[in-house]
Order: C-alpha cells, then sequence, then structure tokens
C-alpha cells in the first residue's frame, strides 16, 4: 500500500515487508513513502530518560533484555518492546540496598549517597532500601558472614556497611565499662577459655567473645563478713574472711554472696555441721563464729536458762531421756530433742493442789501430795494438777472408784465418820472421778439445755417449770408454777434418777394435769395455788427419789386460745379492778379518818397554845399594871407632899394633876400621829373648844373620829 508519510521529531514508524516479513523503523524528523510491499505495523513515540529514570528493553525476535540509564532519548528497534521504565533508587546517607541477579545469583551492597545503577536487565532490589546500623560511642555488635562463617566485632562510634552476606547477630550492646572494684567474665566461644577483665577501663571484645558477667562488683568484706568461693573447674572451696578485697579468678565464682558471721551473745549458740566429715558440734558464745569452707549452721538459738523452779526434758541420739533442774544454764548436744515444748515449772504442791503422775517406764498412776516444788522424773509425766476437794457444810459429791463402784463424801461434821467418807476435804485418788448428773435447765424440762452438776448442794432452791393441761371444760391451759425443793438424800437421788429436777417437773405435772382435768376454769380460778399444792405436795415419789417438795405456786397462767384468752383476761381484769376499787375506797377511807384525827389533834394544840399564851399575857399584864401602880403611886405621893410654896397638896388634888399630864400626854401623841399621817379634821365654830384624843371617853361624844366633850 503506497503513500506518503510525515514524522515528528520523537516519533517513528514500524514498517514490515510483504514478501519477507522482515520489520523495520523509520525515525523521524522525516518524510517517506510507503511502496506497495510495505506495512506501516506501528507507529510510536521514541523513549525520553532524564537522569533519575532507566527502561528495561526486550528483543521479541532474540528474547533478550536490556537496561538503559538515562538521561537518553532512547528509539527502540524494530523487534524491541519497552518492558519497564522505573524512576532510579536515590540512596541517601547512612542508607544501603543489596542489589542481586535473578539470573546469576550474585549479590552486591550499595551504599550511600548514592544513584543505584544497574548494570543489567536482570539485577533487581529484593529487600528494598534499608537504614545502615549505627553504633555509638561504647556500643558493639556482632556480625556474622554467612558465606564464610567468620565472626566479626565492630565498635562504635561507626555507620556498619554490610555485605550482602552479612548479619547482625542479637541486637547491640553497650561495651562494658569497668568502673574501680568492678569486674566482667568473658567467654571464648570458640576455644571455651574464660578470662576476667578489671577495672578501671573499657572492655574490648574479640569476635568469638561472650559476656558472661557484666559489670559486677568485686566484694569488699567488712569486718564480721565472709564469702564462700568456688572453683567450677577444679572443684575447690575457699574462705575469704573481713577487712579484704576479694579477687577471683577465671573459674571462681561466690557462691551466695558475701555473709556476716554469727554473733553470738553470752546466752546463744549454734550448731555447726561440717559436711565433709558429716559432724556436728556447738558453737558456745561470746564469739564471732567464722565458718569453715565445709561448715553449715541454723539459726542463732538461745541457750534454755532455768530458773529454780524450772525444769526441761531432754532425749539423745539413743533415745535415753534426762531431765535438768534449774537453777542452770542447758545446751542440749547437737543432736539431743528438748521434749514437751521446752522449758517448764514445777509442779507446786501445797495444801490444796496434788500432782497426778505417770509413770512411762511402768505405766501406773500415783498422786504426790508432798508439799514442795515437785520435779518429775525422766520417764515421769505429769497428767494434771489436781485441786482438793473442800466440800461446805451442805454440799456433798459422788465418787466412782477404778471398779466402778460407788461411794459418798459430805461436807457435814455432824455425821458420822462412816456417812462422811473422806470428806470435808481430800484429793481424788487416782482412776477415781466424781460422777455427774446432767439437770435439765430449759423451762419445759426437755433436756434441751442442761448443766452437767458434781456438787450436790442441799439448801433449798426455786425451779421454773411451763406445761400444757385442760379443764373439765376443755380449756387448754399454759401453766408457769415454781417448786421450792430441796435434796434430802443423795444417795437415794443418785441410784434413782440421773435427771433430778426434771423427774420431779415431769411428775408434777402428771399429777397436776389430773387434778385441773377435774375441774372447770371457773373452779380453778377460785383456787388454783390450792389445786396444785393438793396435787403436788405429800407424794412419796419424790422422797424416794431423795428430794422433798416444800411449797409449789402459780406464777401465772393464760389460755393457749386467743378467744378463751381474751375472755380469761377481762375477767381478770374486772376481778382486779373490784379488788383495785375496793382497795381505793378503803385507802381513801383510810386517809379521810388520819385527816380527821390529824385536824383534831392539830385543834388540840391550838388550845393548848391559846392557853399558854393567856397564861402568858396575864402574868405580862399583871407585871405592867404593878409596874404602872407603882410609878403613878411614887408620882403622886412625890406630889402630894409639897408644893412650890411648900403648902401640902391633897392626894385627891395630885390624882387630877396625873390625869391632867396624861391627858395633855396623850393629846400630844396624837396631834403628833394625825400630822405625820394622811388624816384631816373639820373644826366648827360651835366645837371650838375641843379636847382632841380625850383619854376619858365617857365624858366625850365622837364627832368625825375626834371625841370632844358634850
Amino acid at each position: 500500500m503506497g503513500g506518503c508519510t510525515s514524522l515528528l521529531e520523537d516519533e517513528q514508524i514500524v514498517l514490515k515487508d510483504i514478501n519477507s516479513c522482515k520489520k523495520t523503523v523509520v525515525n523521524g524528523p522525516s518524510g517517506f513513502t510507503c511502496t506497495g510491499m510495505q506495512d506501516v505495523v506501528d507507529r510510536r513515540k521514541s523513549v525520553v530518560l532524564n537522569e533519575l529514570q532507566y527502561a528495561r528493553v526486550l528483543d521479541n525476535l532474540s528474547g533478550t533484555k536490556k537496561h538503559i540509564n538515562g538521561p537518553i532519548v532512547m528509539w527502540l528497534g524494530a523487534y524491541e518492546t519497552l518492558v519497564e521504565k522505573s524512576e532510579i533508587t536515590v540512596l541517601g546517607t547512612a542508607q544501603y540496598c543489596i542489589v542481586k541477579d535473578v539470573e546469576s545469583g550474585e549479590q552486591r551492597s550499595v551504599f550511600g549517597p548514592e544513584r543505584v545503577l544497574f548494570s543489567n536487565a536482570h539485577e533487581k532490589i529484593p529487600a528494598g532500601v534499608q537504614n545502615c546500623k549505627v553504633l555509638k560511642q561504647g556500643q558493639y555488635c556482632k556480625i556474622k558472614d554467612a558465606k564464610t562463617g567468620k565472626h566479626t566485632i565492630y565498635c562504635g562510634p561507626r555507620v556498619l556497611q554490610l555485605t550482602p552476606y552479612e548479619t547482625i547477630i542479637g541486637d547491640t550492646s553497650p561495651l562494658p565499662i569497668l568502673e574501680h572494684g568492678e569486674y566482667c567474665k568473658i567467654k571464648d566461644q570458640v576455644t571455651g577459655t574464660v578470662r576476667i577483665v578489671t577495672g578501671p577501663r573499657l572492655v574490648e571484645l574479640l569476635p568469638n567473645d561472650q559476656v558472661v558477667v557484666a559489670c559486677a562488683k568485686l566484694p569488699i568484706l567488712k569486718q564480721g563478713e565472709y564469702c564462700k568461693i568456688i572453683d567450677e573447674k577444679e572443684g575447690n572451696v575457699r574462705m575469704v574472711y573481713g577487712p579484704a578485697f576479694v579477687k577471683l579468678s577465671p573459674t571462681e565464682e561466690i557462691h551466695k554472696g558475701v555473709m556476716k558471721c554469727p554473733d553470738l551473745s553470752a546466752s546463744e549458740y549454734i550448731v555447726v555441721r561440717n559436711e565433709s566429715e558429716g559432724t556436728e558440734r556447738n558453737v558456745v558464745g561470746p564469739i564471732l563464729f567464722m565458718p569453715s569452707a565445709f561448715d553449715v549452721f541454723d539459726e542463732i538459738r538461745e541457750m534454755i536458762v532455768l530458773e529454780h523452779n524450772e525444769y526441761v526434758k531432754i532425749c539423745d541420739c539413743n533415745g535415753r531421756l534426762r531431765t535438768e533442774r534449774g537453777p542452770k544454764r542447758v545446751i542440749p548436744d547437737p543432736l539431743d530433742e528438748v521434749l514437751d515444748g521446752g522449758k517448764k515449772c514445777a509442779a507446786v504442791v501445797d495444801e490444796h493442789h496434788a500432782v497426778l503422775v505417770r509413770d512411762a517406764s511402768t505405766a501406773s498412776l500415783h498422786l504426790v501430795d508432798t508439799h514442795g516444788l515437785f520435779f518429775p522424773k525422766p520417764y515421769e509425766q505429769i497428767i494434771e494438777v489436781r485441786e482438793k476437794i473442800v466440800l461446805e457444810q451442805y454440799v456433798t459429791v459422788v465418787c466412782k472408784d477404778h471398779t466402778g463402784r460407788f461411794y459418798y463424801a459430805s461436807g457435814d461434821m455432824t455425821l458420822p465418820e462412816e456417812q462422811r467418807g473422806p470428806g470435808p476435804a481430800f484429793f481424788l485418788p487416782p482412776h477415781h472421778e466424781l460422777v455427774t448428773a446432767s439437770w435439765s435447765t430449759d423451762l419445759r424440762m426437755e433436756h434441751t439445755t442442761y448443766e452437767e452438776v458434781s456438787r450436790f448442794d442441799s439448801r433449798p432452791r426455786y425451779m421454773n417449770y411451763e406445761f400444757e393441761c385442760r379443764t373439765l371444760d376443755n380449756v387448754s391451759l399454759l401453766v408457769d408454777v415454781t417448786f421450792f425443793w430441796r435434796i434430802i438424800d443423795v444417795r437415794s437421788m443418785v441410784e434413782a434418777t440421773k435427771d433430778a429436777p426434771g423427774d420431779t417437773c415431769t411428775h408434777a405435772r402428771s399429777m397436776i394435769m389430773s387434778e385441773i382435768s377435774r375441774l372447770t376454769l371457773m373452779e380453778f380460778l377460785s383456787c388454783f395455788n390450792e389445786t396444785i399444792r393438793n396435787a403436788c405436795l405429800s407424794d412419796k415419789f419424790y422422797t424416794e427419789r431423795g428430794v422433798e417438795l416444800l411449797s409449789v405456786e402459780v406464777l401465772r397462767f393464760s389460755c393457749t386460745s386467743q378467744e378463751t384468752d381474751r375472755v380469761l383476761q377481762e375477767i381478770i381484769k374486772e376481778t382486779c379492778d373490784r379488788l383495785k376499787h375496793k382497795e381505793r375506797q378503803k385507802g381513801e377511807n383510810e386517809v379521810t379518818l388520819e385527816r380527821l384525827e390529824g385536824e383534831i389533834e392539830e385543834e388540840k394544840v391550838k388550845r393548848e397554845l391559846i392557853e399558854v399564851k393567856k397564861s402568858h399575857l396575864k402574868i405580862e399584864a399583871k407585871i405592867e399594871g404593878e409596874a404602872k401602880g407603882i410609878e403613878i403611886s411614887e408620882f403622886i405621893n412625890r406630889i402630894a407632899t409639897t408644893d412650890l410654896n411648900g403648902s401640902q397638896i391633897g392626894v385627891a388634888h395630885a390624882v387630877k394633876i396625873y390625869e391632867t399630864q396624861c391627858r395633855h400626854k396623850f393629846q400630844r401623841d396624837s396631834l403628833k400621829a394625825i400630822i405625820g399621817g394622811n388624816a384631816s379634821i373639820t373644826v366648827m365654830p360651835s366645837t371650838a373648844n375641843l379636847n382632841v384624843g380625850n383619854p376619858f371617853v365617857g365624858n366625850t361624844r365622837a364627832i368625825g373620829g375626834v371625841h370632844a366633850p358634850f
């Protein structure tokens, strides 16, 4: 197919010969004319690569690839195809990548700052761009070459540039920096040798070195300190005691660190065992004990300090027992065992205490009552300290011997000796025990609660009991009674019953129920105490069991039915109200009577008082009258004797003078009282000649409260 074609500067066409099928290319800029034997297969642009680009081209005829780096304007051949066009990898500082030829398998490392330029079309970067390992001052890392198997150690500061076959083993580690008194232990992993490096210094490591102990302190032992050092190669053990600076060989290790030497006081000791010989010994203070290489010891022990009243039992390694008595200090041998928890106080045997002892060698029991401190022998064991049984006059106990036979002891000294037994004060022999009775203490005596009684008191006592019963008219009552009873024969009581209060109440309930069942409720209300007493008292059942009922009283009773109980309460209330009103009226009458008697007594006393006052007034008036008469008599006698002229004045005239003087004095006192008070006086002309306060009332007439003559 013919024709003229024009190409631009960056264009090319691919022509194919029809006969030979051979392809050719024509690059622009140009113009060309196709012949009839050529066809235009492809028209394409040229490939422009800058300096940071590359391209890979495939030759379809030969199958080969080629790699082209920019900058370049690339024209493809007739049989070439652009396979890849990419950016060139640019590495920064401290970066690297591994370039691998996928065809040959060869690898190479490229480190930045640099452009990664491939040498052929088969090279790739499989792991991408990686950061180089940066070691700081005082750091190191170990590198292994996988191709040669060689180990290398690089120390900082530096940037590691690894070959494609090198890898870092482990993490970056700091180089041991040893100060004064520090050390590190380093092992050569190839030869197995160990060396110790001491400070102060920076440790330099070889490729095959492994730090076994890093920056450990060399022990500085003070006075009273020690450490045990074991040579792991030879197995030797040595001890270093303070004050000292410990130095170690490469194969030595400090066992359990620095330890303190036991400082024993005068009252302390320790048991030391030698592991190489298997022997044990005591180390007794006061001492600062410095153990040898094979000495092993436990905690510090206190010596057993025994007072004069203390003892301790010890068993030796052969099983023999011994008793150590105070006062002394006891240090048991290493193989000795202290029995019974350590030291114990000796038993005090006196008037009221004895000791029951078992002899382990003969398995016998005996009672020690010799006064003083009792220290048991090695094979003796104190079972208990027994108190003397002291019985009051009204107390009896029952004892049982080793054969099970009962015997009795009483505190009543009036009884014959064969009846009194070992009382009133005795120790219970071995294998003997007090007989205990179980007495019910609950209100209904059903043995739900009870007390153990071994001392039987014969004094009277009270006991409450509650039970249910029915009357003849089928009223159910809950009755609470109290018994006043006592023990009269302990032997009969113990042989007949184990629960004397329970049996007494149970039998009494049966008899009371029988009596109440014959009475109606109203009959029971009228005579309940008599009914209860008739049912319980004078019954030989109690004397057969060694007890006596002295009296029985009803504390309270109630109906179990609420309706009946309500009616009963109303009856009781009415009865109580009637009795209360009666007692109230009686009390009011007594109060009234007492009040009247009191008033009578009061009037009698008042009469006596009036009579006494009257007699006193008579006496006072008599005394005043006699005094006044004497005064008037002396006045009249004095005036009647003589006047101013010496003439004789008669008695009658003297009396008139005295009257005039008295009248004037009375008038003066009256006027003074009127002037000093709120009174007023009116004087008429006809009565101008007034006599105010005339004592002679018989000759005057009262006018407005003022006496005037008429």
